[in-house]
């Protein structure tokens, strides 16, 4: 852990990486790029980089095969890792412009128009939410090793909460976020229990008071942004002044971008706040503390009479993150 201040970039993941880099025109690719034998190479090698076998399958499934590759690719030695940095050779992710995709657009945004961290000279580090399907482990990737000039050595992959993180200056880290899905409120209060579960990982990179978070919400899986927003904003609870929302500014000549109000309680005043919220998030009976956070962090269940209530993704991000804001029953 550096004893320096840290900036810490937190960006959601789509697949807008794929839109040019996996197209079925080599000139499209060319023209994204900027250069025809580098396009030339990347065409040629687009189903190396989608990791696609050609099968359509479960999609589950094919997110947690993909994620066993990410597993291997970044780790220290073996044939997966070694494919991976002879892809790299080839395709040069080092050169790719930021305008290949939304996050190296929006990370460039904030940085004055780079989006390549270097090793010396800046205490920088980007952690990457990707969505859980197995292209989107895949842009994820890709997107870490233009960040970080096609450096893998660079570039880290925690499958869970309970996979170390390394901090340092110009790494990036891919964090997969499992079951990420906005078919039901219960799958986004289990999402946003996960996404919380990544809280003691923050706890390190803000240890030094001046060190800083700026989540960027512009690209990016667009259902993350409300578990981003809420998480954000259950972090600065714990971080006051050192954790920020941002998106690029897209209508500006001048790429850059603008700072999201984030709303957040002090921490020292939420003892006891949602004493009584089951595991599952839901409440039967009373609220407590008279129901001050009512539609803040929990709602009323809809057509379920007067006494069935649910938290927010901001509510289970507060009750993950800071546990005195509970009590038990």
């Amino acid at each position: 852990m550096t004893e320096r201040p840290m900036t810490v970039y937190v960006l959601p993941v789509g697949v807008s990486l794929f839109d040019d880099l996996l197209s079925g025109s080599s000139s499209r690719i060319e023209d994204a790029v900027g250069d025809q034998d580098l396009g030339e190479e990347i065409f040629d090698n687009r189903d190396a980089i989608s990791g696609s076998t050609g099968k359509l399958g479960d999609p589950q499934a094919e997110a947690d095969r993909i994620s066993e590759q990410l597993i291997k690719e970044t780790s220290d030695q073996g044939t997966a890792r070694e494919s991976l940095e002879s892809l790299i050779k080839e395709i040069k992710p080092e050169k790719w412009p930021a305008s290949l995709s939304a996050e190296l657009s929006s990370l460039a945004s904030d940085r004055g128009r780079r989006h390549r961290l270097e090793v010396a000279g800046n205490d920088e580090m980007v952690l990457l939410i990707a969505s859980d399907t197995g292209k989107g482990l895949r842009a994820a990737l890709f997107n870490a090793l233009a960040m970080t000039e096609g450096d893998l050595g660079r570039v880290d992959y925690l499958p869970d909460a309970e996979t170390p993180l390394q901090i340092a200056p110009g790494r990036v880290a891919i964090i997969r976020l499992s079951g990420l899905d906005a078919q039901d409120h219960d799958r986004f209060l289990a999402a946003m229990r996960e996404l919380s579960g990544f809280g003691p990982h923050f706890k390190k990179l803000l240890a030094h008071e001046k060190s800083t978070c700026r989540f960027h919400l512009t690209g990016g899986f667009r259902v993350a942004m409300p578990f981003l927003m809420a998480f954000a904003e259950a972090l600065r609870s714990l971080y006051p002044g050192q954790v920020s929302a941002h998106a690029r500014y897209e209508f500006s000549t001048i790429e850059r971008s603008i700072e999201l109000p984030l709303s957040s309680p002090r921490s020292d005043d939420l003892e006891g706040k949602l004493d009584g919220f089951q595991e599952d998030g839901y409440l039967e009976g009373e609220l407590p503390e008279e129901g001050v956070w009512a539609g803040f962090a929990y709602e009323k269940v809809p057509d379920t009479g007067r006494g069935r209530w649910r938290l927010t993704p901001f509510g289970m991000a507060l009750r993950e993150l800071i546990p005195g804001i509970k009590q038990e029953s």
